[in-house]
């Protein structure tokens, strides 16, 4: 097999400081801003990151890999563990069991929360579950490249009912009188234009990611083989 390193790290810089550009680009332009919003839109941010950290480390590539049969089918890999489970009925395999499935539920809850405070939106919930979906979705492709990753139709079930969870957790917070006017503020601030600026810093994510890519991988070229 032939492996790549992928340069995480200047993903992270590059992403970084164009996050940074990007909010003061939008300040400049509509000449107001919301400190809580902002704070709240970089806590998301740090949060994505920890969680590409999460669910892609070690970051190394297969160039000449053959994906695994995927996971198409819903539930059966669940099912599956769970059997396995009741066979072997061991402590630790439950224990194994309980955190890959309440894992990637509860790794999911911080991002239906932030989204759900930061849109004004009322249908939040149904926002929350695609946004959840669609980041849940992203990650399982990318991890077709990655070393020991599977592309798992489960993932997606249980990764999006974590983001909804985090609407109904904020649902929740919102009984507290004083936080649900901090929420409200916090989305009340919202700028005209949002999609259209997280489209636009999305495909320059991508843009980003597929640069470091081919530095990576001209690098990998040179190296005597």
């Amino acid at each position: 097999m032939i492996f790549l390193t992928y340069d995480i790290n200047l993903l992270l810089l590059a992403t970084g400081f164009g996050w940074v550009i990007a909010r003061l680009t939008r300040f400049a332009v509509y000449r107001r801003g919301s400190l809580p919003r902002e704070l709240t839109l970089a806590l998301l941010f740090l949060f994505l990151w920890f969680l590409i950290q999460r669910t892609l480390e070690p970051f190394i590539l297969v160039l000449d890999r053959t994906p695994e049969e995927p996971n198409l089918v819903p539930l059966r890999g669940l099912v599956l563990m769970l059997q396995r489970a009741i066979d072997v009925d061991h402590h630790f395999t439950w224990l194994i069991v309980a955190i890959n499935i309440l894992g990637n539920v509860l790794i999911f809850i911080p991002i239906g929360f932030l989204v759900s405070v930061l849109t004004p939106n009322r249908h939040k919930g149904w926002l929350a579950f695609l946004i959840g979906l669609a980041i849940s979705l992203t990650i399982e492709l990318v991890q077709l490249s990655f070393i020991i990753r599977i592309f798992d139709v489960d993932d997606l079930i249980l990764n999006s009912s974590g983001a909804w969870l985090g609407f109904i957790t904020y649902l929740l917070v919102c009984q507290v009188k004083p936080l649900k006017e901090l929420f409200g503020q916090i989305a009340g601030a919202q700028r005209p234009h949002a999609w259209i600026f997280v489209l636009f810093y999305g495909a320059f994510v991508v843009a980003a990611a597929a640069a470091i890519y081919w530095r990576n991988y001209t690098t990998y070229l040179q190296i005597p083989q």
